[in-house]
């Protein structure tokens, strides 16, 4: 490598030197987890055992159909508790009261897990003594104030030592006590709820009491509340002449409304007769029929006249089938039905007169009726205004009966209750707590298997700590571009190909040479335009290809180091057989390379050599007689090659078709160096290649290996 290539490095954290650090270090790593593990284990072994038990509560309503109290409320809820509710019980059951119950029942105070505490005095200590001599003025008739007074220190411990919580989406609470003592492990739960449930019953008829002290006066007050209210409303009714009907409506009400109802029957009677007389007087008048009018039609006479008038002209139309019109017979029946048309006209006039008469009488009803409705609206009006009032005073009365009634039913529930000592039950313990079978506390052999594990990592990450503040944690790396390079390899004295990858960079030629064949065919391309061409792909592997045994510069070298030069990340692998690339770089052939690879003797980063005019790595052939290469491992290197590269570029020398298939596919540019005196066989070896299914193929001008001072692709 040269100078100007082995800069400065970046550094990377060496995995497999931490590996090795802690596989160095495991005898103190094992030593100093079981010196932690036995003191771990002594001092678990040393310290009490403590036991914890835990009684159950279930906070519900328990009470029958039968003794329920009749409350909206509670029916509408069924007596549950909320959430609000269950913490209230659970405060109830925390409190420092209920706690001083417990420890004076149990005398907690003389107890040995309690002993030491109760002997150091404390602030309320202190203040209990300086109170005994002056007590509260206020104070319970019932209670002695020094019942409840216990040892501050005994409290707070026992406090420490107790937990009440409810269980998550129940009303079920929890009370759960710890101890050295399994008995009182199991006592304190058990006491505890005892004395909650106790209070509970005391509470309530407490209630029950203070419910009866309050409701019978009262209900001796609203009693002659609801007297008098109710004598008020007799008093009115009788003096305001309110009168009720049918379904306790007012009587004035219900006349006016039947005298109304009667009124519009007779104007609507009145009308209608009125538009017959009209319908007939025109009729009449007019000549016009009168067999439309129904009063016509329905009276018997009219019907008997037009019997009549049908039958009479019934026989005149038989007679004329005999008899001639001037027959006597014949005359004497034309004459008589004016008289019978005469006859139904008088008949509807009479019937016409008749309809005026019930008119004038429908009048005469209807001036009655419409004197009566004016009496009974002011009779109503009147009777209105003294049923505001009366309503008034009814619903006085009432309301004062209702709370009389609702006062009475409580007073009765809450004397029944009391005088035979029935509480409702809102809570029972649903279990009670049990001895313990062994310690919660410590758990030693899990204690101290977690401490081996803790002190275990804990040396491990002191030894990779030490490893990585000495540095010989890290490694250096190659910048961007020169992955995996050793840093051991430099090849100094290789002769630079400056000079002639300039020229070759610098040709502007296009595809033809001096050669007349290669001139007249457009399909040998210029070295600068296949480097542009590859260039333009941005990732692609390249397969160099000679045909034959001949001299042939090999484009492999140019071609990389455009590529170099252009920023691309590239490599050469040398597959010729001879290394002719690796010796025309490096003046020598016998580096470790890719058949050394294969046969596992060396990795793939160590034959990674930096060419000596261009940021592009070489892979030399390595030793080919190597009897250990296994092939198969070709695809594999390939693929990490193609991974970690931009462009690929593989020297193949003559290895023809069936060595191309081995790292070439249809997506792999290969490049057939041509020069005038082996055209023929590059063409044949295009074709070939094409036909195989590598159309990807291009000839590329190449000028003779004395002229480039490049391999002979044997």
């Amino acid at each position: 490598m040269s100078g100007s290539q082995s800069l400065t490095k970046d550094v990377d954290i060496d995995i497999k030197g931490l590996f090795s650090a802690i596989w160095r270090k495991k005898f103190l790593i094992v030593f100093l987890t079981l010196l932690g593990g036995a003191v771990i284990f002594m001092a678990m072994s040393a310290v009490s055992p403590r036991y914890k038990s835990d009684a159950q509560i279930l906070i519900k309503k328990r009470e029958s159909v039968f003794t329920r109290i009749q409350d909206g409320t509670q029916q509408q809820n069924g007596g549950e508790f909320d959430e609000q509710a269950i913490g209230s019980q659970v405060q109830i059951l925390s409190s420092d009261d209920l706690a001083s119950r417990v420890i004076k029942k149990l005398d907690l105070e003389n107890h040995s897990d309690f002993f030491e505490k109760a002997s150091e005095p404390g602030l309320l200590e202190l203040a209990k003594s300086v109170l005994a001599s002056n007590p509260p003025s206020i104070q319970s008739v019932d209670e002695d104030p020094s019942e409840f007074l216990v040892n501050p220190g005994v409290l707070k411990k026992f406090k420490e030592q107790l937990r009440v919580y409810s269980a998550e989406r129940s009303r079920v609470i929890v009370v759960e006590f710890w101890s050295k003592d399994k008995k009182l492990a199991k006592l304190v739960p058990n006491t505890l709820a005892e004395l909650y449930l106790e209070f509970a019953r005391e509470v309530t008829l407490e209630s029950d009491r203070s419910a009866t002290g309050f409701l019978e006066p009262e209900i001796q007050d609203l009693r002659e509340k609801v007297e008098a209210a109710e004598a008020k409303v007799a008093e009115f009714r009788s003096t305001s002449d309110i009168l009720l009907g049918n379904n306790n409506a007012l009587l004035a009400t219900q006349q006016l409304s039947e005298v109304s109802s009667e009124l519009s029957r007779v104007r609507s009677e009145g009308s209608a007769a009125e538009s017959k007389i009209a319908s007939i007087r025109a009729a009449l008048n007019n000549g016009g029929s009168i067999d439309v009018i129904p009063e016509v039609i329905s009276s018997p006479l009219i019907q008997r006249l037009r019997e009549r008038q049908v039958t009479t002209q019934a026989e005149i139309s038989e007679l004329s089938t005999t008899l001639l019109p001037n027959h006597p017979r014949i005359k004497a029946l034309n004459s008589q039905l004016p008289e019978i048309e005469r006859q139904i006209r008088i008949a509807a006039n009479n019937i016409l007169t008749s309809l005026e008469n019930n008119v004038d009488l429908a009048k005469m009803g209807e001036a009655t009726l419409l004197q009566d409705v004016n009496r009974l609206k002011a009779e109503s009006s009147r009777v209105s205004e003294a049923e505001v009032q009366l309503r008034a005073l009814e619903r006085e009365a009432n309301a004062q009966r209702e709370r009389l009634e609702s006062y009475l039913v409580r007073f009765n529930e809450a004397e029944s209750r009391q005088a035979s000592g029935y509480v409702p039950s809102e809570a029972r313990i649903i279990e009670h707590a049990t001895i313990p079978s062994e310690a919660y506390f410590p758990k030693v052999i899990p204690f101290t298997i977690a401490g081996m594990t803790g002190i275990a990592l804990l040396s491990i990450l002191g030894v990779l700590a030490a490893e990585l503040l000495s540095g010989r944690a890290f490694k250096t790396i190659s910048a961007p571009g020169e992955e995996d390079i050793p840093e051991k390899i430099s090849i100094n004295n290789a002769p630079s190909m400056a000079p002639q990858m300039n020229d070759l960079l610098s040709d502007p030629r296009p595809a033809f040479a001096p050669s007349s064949t290669i001139a007249n065919d457009r399909d040998v391309f210029g070295i600068g335009f296949a480097m542009e061409a590859i260039e333009g792909l941005q990732k692609c592997k390249v397969a160099v290809v000679t045909p034959g045994n001949r001299s042939v510069s090999s484009p492999s070298l140019p071609i990389i180091r455009h590529l170099a030069n252009r920023g691309k990340s590239t490599v050469l692998v040398d597959f010729s057989g001879e290394g002719s690339a690796v010796k025309s770089v490096f003046g020598n052939s016998n580096l470790p390379g890719i058949f050394d690879v294969m046969a596992g003797e060396v990795s793939l980063r160590e034959v990674l050599y930096m060419d000596n005019a261009s940021s592009a790595h070489i892979v030399t052939p390595g030793n080919t007689s190597n009897t250990n290469a296994d092939v198969s491992r070709l695809p594999q290197v390939i693929s990490a090659l193609g991974d970690s590269y931009d462009f690929t570029i593989f020297e193949c020398g003559n290895s023809g078709i069936h060595g191309i298939s081995k790292i070439a596919d249809s997506d792999t540019v290969i490049i057939i160096p041509v020069m005038s005196d082996n055209y023929a066989e590059s063409r044949a070896l295009e074709q070939a290649l094409k036909s195989a299914g590598y159309s990807e193929t291009l000839m590329v001008q190449a000028s003779t290996g004395s002229n480039m001072g490049m391999h002979n692709a044997a």
